[in-house]
C-alpha cells in the first residue's frame, strides 16, 4: 500500500508504552508523522529482550512506545523532491518487508562524517532511547535505517538480525585475533548466537552457562557447552567473550583469560545502550559490586569493547540458514497482551519473546 504520510493522521493508534516506571497498553496513542526522510512502518513482529522492559527504573527512564527490535512492512515514505539519488531510490521499498537497524544517528555529528555513525553523538534508539519504538501499529524510521527482507527469510528469522549481525560482528573481530580457544559466557540469545557465529570458524568454541535449556540448544546445535562453574579457572583461554553484562561475568572471564589473552564485553546491563557523554549510573544493577582489575595487569589482559554488525551480512545467514534462531522464538504474544510479553520478556535468558500481528485491521483504526 502506498499512501501519502499523513494519511493515518487522524487516527489513534494502540500502543505498549512505558511511563519512565511502568508499562501499559494505550488504545489512543498518536499516530507515528514521519518527518523528511522517515518512513511510515507497519510492524508484524516485534522482538521484546531484557533491556526492552527494564530500562525503566534501572538509571536511565524511558518515557515512549517500547521495541527497538522489529520486521514491518513500509506504508509510506517522507521523502522531499530534492532528496539524493541514493534516498529517492528508497521510495522503492513502499510495500517492502524490512528489518530496522535500531540506532539512529544525526548524520551532522563528527562520529558520523567520519564514519562512525553507529556511535553518534546524538544517537537515538527506538524504544530505549530519545524515540518511540515498535511496539504499536505503526512506526516511524528513516529510511537510512531499513533494509529490504528477502523472501526466502520469514519475519520470526529476520527479527533477529540485529543481534545475528552483532554476533558476526565479533566473530569477525577475533577472527582477525586469529584465537583459538574461546569461551562464550552466558545464555542470552545474544549469547548464543555469538556461539553459533564463532562456532562456524572455530570448533573449539565453548559456552559456560548455568541454564539447562541453554545447554540442550548447544546441543541441538553441535557447539561445546560447560556448566559454568565447571571448568574451573585455568587461564587457558585465548579469547572470552563475556555476554552476561555483569561484573560476576568479567570476573570470570579474567579467571579464564590466558596471559595476554582477549576479553570482549558484549553486554552492558542487559544490552541497554547508554548515550554518549552521559555518565554510567553509578547504582546500575550487576555492576555496583566492587570488581578486582589485577588480573588484567598481572596477565597483561586485553578488555575490548564489541557491539553492533553490518545488517546484510546478518540477513544473507539467516536466509541461507547459516544460522539458526528458530529455536529460540518460542514465546508468542499479540499487541493487546502486550504487558504480559513485558512480564514474560523480564524474566526469559534465551528464550525469545515475540510480538505479533501489530498492525491495524479494518475496525481497529480509532478516530482522533
Amino acid at each position: 500500500m502506498s499512501c501519502r504520510p499523513d494519511l493515518f493522521g487522524a487516527f489513534t493508534v494502540r500502543a505498549l508504552r512505558s511511563d519512565g516506571q511502568s508499562l501499559r497498553l494505550v488504545a489512543d496513542a498518536a499516530t507515528p508523522q514521519p518527518p523528511p526522510g522517515e518512513a511510515l512502518v507497519q510492524p508484524t513482529r516485534v522482538l521484546l529482550t531484557p533491556a526492552d522492559v527494564q530500562g525503566p527504573g534501572r538509571g536511565v527512564p524511558f518515557v515512549g512506545t517500547l521495541g527497538h527490535l522489529f520486521v514491518g512492512v513500509v506504508r509510506s515514505v517522507n521523502l522531499p523532491a530534492d532528496s539524493s539519488s541514493a534516498l529517492a531510490a528508497r521510495r522503492s521499498l513502499v510495500g517492502r518487508r524490512v528489518v530496522a537497524s535500531p540506532v539512529v544517528a544525526c548524520s551532522q555529528c563528527d562520529m558520523c562524517r567520519s564514519g562512525l555513525s553507529a556511535h553518534c553523538r546524538a544517537r537515538q534508539v527506538p524504544g530505549l532511547w530519545g524515540r518511540d519504538g515498535a511496539c504499536a501499529e505503526l512506526v516511524s524510521m528513516p529510511v537510512a535505517n531499513l533494509h529490504a527482507l528477502p523472501d526466502a527469510l520469514d519475519d520470526d528469522r529476520a527479527v533477529f538480525a540485529p543481534i545475528v549481525a552483532a554476533a558476526a560482528h565479533t566473530a569477525d573481530m577475533l577472527r582477525a585475533e586469529n584465537r583459538q580457544f574461546v569461551s562464550v559466557l552466558g545464555d542470552s540469545p545474544l549469547a548464543l548466537l555469538t556461539a553459533q557465529a564463532l562456532a562456524r570458524q572455530n570448533r573449539s568454541v565453548r559456552v559456560l552457562s548455568a541454564d539447562p535449556d541453554a545447554a540442550r540448544l548447544c546441543e541441538q546445535w553441535g557447539i561445546k557447552h560447560r556448566p559454568t562453574e565447571e571448568p574451573g579457572r585455568r587461564q587457558d583461554q585465548d579469547a572470552v567473550v563475556d555476554c552476561t553484562g555483569s561484573a560476576a561475568g568479567l570476573r570470570v572471564a579474567m579467571q579464564l583469560a590466558r596471559p595476554r589473552g582477549v576479553i570482549m564485553l558484549k553486554s552492558v546491563l542487559a544490552d541497554a545502550p547508554f548515550p554518549a557523554g552521559r555518565p554510567f549510573p553509578v547504582g546500575a544493577a550487576g555492576w555496583s559490586e566492587p570488581l578486582d582489575l589485577t588480573p588484567v595487569v598481572t596477565n597483561e589482559l586485553r578488555i575490548v569493547g564489541s557491539r553492533d554488525g553490518p545488517l546484510p551480512g546478518a540477513i544473507e545467514l539467516l536466509a541461507t540458514g547459516q544460522i539458526d534462531v528458530e529455536p529460540l522464538a518460542r514465546r508468542r504474544f499479540k499487541l493487546d497482551q502486550g504487558p504480559a510479553a513485558a512480564e514474560a520478556a523480564s524474566k526469559t535468558s534465551h528464550l525469545a519473546v515475540l510480538i505479533e500481528d501489530l498492525g491495524p485491521k479494518p475496525g481497529l483504526a480509532r478516530a482522533a
